[in-house]
């Protein structure tokens, strides 16, 4: 088995480019004791090498182990042999510090596992304001991710949670494994698998988007949270007890609303909601408040208007910009307005 399983054919595990053979091999190797702590030391290698997570609690491990350090010099008390003196009540005192020493260091040691917790059971793939990216999912499935959005699915997001006696218990792994949680915008292309496992896509407003394998984007942001469907059927379920879930064809936008309610219109070009990803911006008769709102969210821009009449015109059409200076001018051009940028402040005047 050492034969097979080694730190090659992880980092392959890792990045899922093992064969159905080598994939039963690890788990049948992460079932023998001992062979978790190495399979997570290697992991931590793996991502560190390749920057796919944030790496800040590396930070918070140090100072964990320094306070670890301190304490111990208390514990070492431990070994030395307890007073001569019974009555002179120094023996209750050394036996209350080594007391607080143990407490103090399980105490921490439970802390850092909490904050590895999320690290070790968790992938997160992350954009910066003006970035998109392109991830391709151990299944196969493929989510190209907007500007300022987020990702986050379980490691073991196409196989059992759990190898021989070790069990991992995961929110994820109550209903299937298959489950994505989403902050900001993403298109999603979901692989159908043999089994028909169902894929999930959860919001942070309570919208959750069940498929098995189509096409669709995802807008979840803080003023609205929208899906439109390109090919195949997906679910759409929310907190509301009283909404029964809807059924979403292509060609469908779904809103959901504040009150946490569903609105279906009809869309003629689905695809549309996706252009960004060829960095294309379509409008039909946008106004230029909501054009503000998206520079925020995309760019991170701080947008002021002159009055509320510039704020209501609006722009039709299919534009190409590749950064916020392209974008800025284009408004400018398209709109015959003024614009004053300064570092992430913009001002548009007539």
């Amino acid at each position: 088995m050492e034969d097979i399983v080694n730190k090659a054919v992880l980092f392959d595990y890792f990045s899922g480019r093992v064969s159905p053979l080598q994939k039963k091999s690890v788990e049948s190797w992460l079932s023998v004791s001992g062979n978790l702590e190495l399979y997570y030391q290697w992991l931590h290698e793996w991502e560190l090498n390749r920057l796919q997570t944030n790496a800040n609690w590396q930070h918070a491990y140090e100072r964990t182990s320094m306070r670890i350090t301190d304490t111990s010099a208390i514990g070492r008390q431990e070994n030395q042999q307890p007073p001569t003196n019974w009555r002179s009540g120094r023996v209750m005192q050394w036996i209350s510090h080594v007391w607080l020493a143990a407490a103090s260091i399980m105490l921490v040691l439970g802390l850092a596992g909490w904050l590895f917790r999320d690290v070790l059971l968790y992938q997160t793939i992350r954009t910066e304001f003006g970035e998109t990216k392109s991830v391709t999912l151990p299944d196969g499935s493929v989510v190209t991710l907007n500007a300022n959005s987020s990702l986050r699915f379980p490691r073991w997001f196409d196989t059992p949670i759990g190898f021989g006696k070790w069990t991992i218990n995961t929110d994820a792994s109550r209903q299937n494994q298959r489950t994505v949680e989403l902050t900001g915008e993403a298109d999603f292309s979901v692989r159908h698998l043999p089994n028909h496992q169902r894929f999930v896509v959860v919001t942070p407003k309570g919208l959750n988007v069940i498929v098995l394998g189509t096409q669709f984007t995802v807008f979840s942001r803080e003023r609205a949270t929208r899906v439109a469907l390109r090919s195949g059927r997906v679910q759409l379920t929310t907190q509301q007890k009283n909404e029964p879930p809807l059924i979403m064809h292509p060609g469908d936008l779904v809103t959901l609303n504040r009150q946490g309610r569903l609105a279906l219109t009809r869309i003629t070009h689905p695809e549309a909601m996706a252009s960004w990803k060829d960095h294309r911006f379509v409008f039909e008769q946008t106004p230029l408040r909501e054009i503000a709102d998206m520079l925020h969210e995309n760019y991170g821009l701080a947008v002021t208007i002159e009055n509320s009449e510039l704020a209501g015109r609006t722009i039709s059409g299919s534009f190409t910009a590749r950064n916020a200076n392209e974008v800025l001018q284009l408004i400018a051009q398209l709109l015959q307005i003024n614009y004053i940028r300064e570092n992430n402040r913009v001002s548009f005047t007539d």
